[in-house]
């Protein structure tokens, strides 16, 4: 037991600190627009899937008060920045994760 957790801690650390390392460097210089960018981020990839449309329990991403919401509690960088959990049918790509990443830095604003 103890040689397996041996092995598996070395993973387990390397596995969370690249995690947390993965955005460390971004350039943030450049505005993002919750309008021009991220809108249609939501709109192809979690609102239009029914996931999180029009009133939906699980928050309607179609608004922005909606989607900010679920920033403010943190769901939006753990589920789809930090574990890429969502959207279920895969994780957005790199450059959606990082504008999402910079708006959200930038203080999440309606622009």
């Amino acid at each position: 037991m103890k040689k397996i957790f041996l092995v598996l801690l070395p993973i387990v650390l390397l596995t969370v600190t690249c995690r947390k390392n993965e955005y460390k460097n971004l350039d943030c210089s450049t505005a993002t627009s919750y309008t021009n960018e991220i809108k249609p981020i939501l709109a192809a990839n979690c609102s239009s899937s029914g996931c999180h449309g029009s009133k939906s329990s699980h928050g309607d991403f179609t608004t922005y008060e909606g989607f900010v919401a679920k920033v403010e509690n943190k769901t939006v960088e753990k589920e789809v920045l930090d574990k890429k959990t969502m959207p279920p049918s895969g994780a957005l790509s790199l450059d959606d994760r990082n504008k999402i990443k910079c708006w959200i830095d930038a203080g999440a604003q309606n622009n």
